[in-house]
């Protein structure tokens, strides 16, 4: 490693061959020298120095002029400067500091001194080279990294209380909003009303706690229009540890979402159309199964489901009778009441139902292979195909089976006539605790407005 360069400026050669002496015994440092403050400065063009030893009575331009020349040029005024000189005095001392003196070491010096104050000196000198040599690497590197992220990010920052500091151009472009608009304004200006108040309560609570947030939000445009972008929001601490700001990078994922809710509903779609056709095989109405599907929805949400297993189960009910596409036609249309044989062989399309789809890895087919599986199993245990009971039903199946049974009964079938909505409830209520779930049933009860609109709205 290259030592450390030290320029002595003195216009007495044996005081710079004295200082020389005594800073070459350390073998820490190149010396140069020069006997003037014009050829000083002259000097330091031709290297890079880590400290100068500064005469101060010279002719031509003194210690002080060399010293401010120096301070004034910006590639140089970083550099140390100790005064050398026999003035003692404090205005002497004083000047030399307001001329950019770092330091003052009186002639004659003492030896260990000089050695001291100069190796303190550079020290300081190349560390804060190279600090600030790190500094700029970092400077260089954070920009790069920020035009990356500006590149493919919608980026935005708020103070601690939410408002808007800083958005880039991805941000301006995906909202519609002028950078003028979004400027000090809070940050909802772009929530959608669509998405719930806890999504952001727990956004804000996981950021102001210092930890940082993940997920994906559905924004609103300045034209209204939707759009969807997966966030990390994180909070930007100071060294005390205290929240400054929050800065928030998102990836615009309208485009996925939109796909996957193109797929979701294809997937709908068919697992609707093979309801109907189980439906149709039994020479009954393909709404049956739309209007089950929605009575579940209901029920549903009125048991506290999630929004997630409301939709689930909305979209996989109407499969709940597919099995019956492999009952014979003798046994599924007959009119008349099926003899016991008959009715194990009908039994079976729950079990059928199962094999069509369980082995799928879709969360959606396995789902209508759990509900044809279980929708007619019964509470007190006595259903089919497994005997199960309570709650080892999943709920799916109770709910399912409850929004079946009431649609049934109050349809027209091949081997029935249409019950009246009374009939109907009747035998809800008097098969509580025993095919249904009593909880079920008295949310259908509640709910029997709600549910009588459906059935009217898609009558056959």
């Amino acid at each position: 490693m290259a030592k450390p360069n030290v320029l002595i400026i003195d216009d007495n050669t044996k005081n710079i061959q004295l200082a020389a002496n005594v800073l070459k015994s350390t073998s820490l440092y190149q010396i140069f020298f020069a006997t003037s403050g014009e050829k000083g400065i002259e000097q330091l063009k031709s290297r890079e120095y880590s400290l100068i030893l500064l005469d101060i009575n010279m002719p031509g331009i003194d210690g002080y002029q060399t010293a401010q020349i120096i301070k004034n040029d910006p590639l140089q005024k970083q550099i140390p400067i100790i005064f050398l000189s026999a003035n003692a005095n404090k205005e002497s001392i004083h000047k030399g500091f307001e001329s950019g003196g770092a330091d003052y070491v009186t002639k004659p010096f003492d030896e260990a001194e000089l050695i001291h104050r100069v190796h303190t000196h550079v020290e300081l000198f190349n560390s804060r080279q190279k600090l600030q040599t790190e500094v700029d690497d970092t400077k260089v590197l954070l920009e790069q990294y920020k035009e990356a992220v500006d590149a493919g990010s919608l980026v935005s920052k708020t103070n601690p209380k939410g408002y808007i500091t800083y958005v880039n151009d991805k941000f301006c472009e995906t909202s519609q909003y002028m950078r003028k608009e979004l400027l000090g304004v809070n940050h909802n200006i772009v929530r959608h009303p669509d998405v719930e108040k806890s999504v952001f309560k727990d956004l804000w609570d996981t950021i102001q706690a210092k930890k940082t947030w993940s997920g994906i939000i559905k924004n609103r445009a300045k034209d209204g229009t939707a759009y969807y972008v997966e966030s990390t929001v994180m909070p930007i601490l100071n060294a005390n540890g205290e929240t400054i700001e929050y800065i928030s990078i998102r990836t615009d994922v309208s485009k996925e979402i939109q796909l996957r809710e193109e797929i979701v509903s294809s997937q709908k779609e068919i697992l609707h159309t093979l309801g109907e056709l189980g439906e149709w095989r039994s020479k009954e109405t393909g709404k049956h199964v739309n209007r089950v599907s929605l009575f579940s929805e209901v029920l549903a949400l009125a048991y506290g489901c999630s929004e997630k297993e409301v939709q689930l189960l909305k979209m996989a009910s109407p499969m709940h009778d597919i099995g019956k596409v492999v009952i014979p036609d003798n046994i599924l249309l007959k009119p008349e009441k099926l003899t016991s044989e008959e009715f194990e062989i009908m039994k079976n399309h729950a079990t059928y139902g199962w094999e069509i789809f369980h082995k799928s890895k879709h969360e959606l087919l396995q789902t209508a292979a759990l509900i044809s599986y279980e929708h007619h199993e019964r509470w007190d245990g006595n259903g089919y195909p497994r005997g199960l009971r309570g709650k080892d039903i999943h709920l799916f199946g109770r709910i399912t089976a409850v929004a079946d049974v009431f649609d049934a009964l109050s349809h027209d079938r091949v081997y029935k006539k249409a019950w009246t909505i009374e009939a109907s409830l009747d035998f809800i209520r008097e098969q509580s605790g025993k095919a249904f779930e009593p909880k079920i049933v008295d949310l259908l009860l509640q709910n029997i407005d709600t549910i009588i609109e459906i059935k009217t709205l898609h009558a056959d």
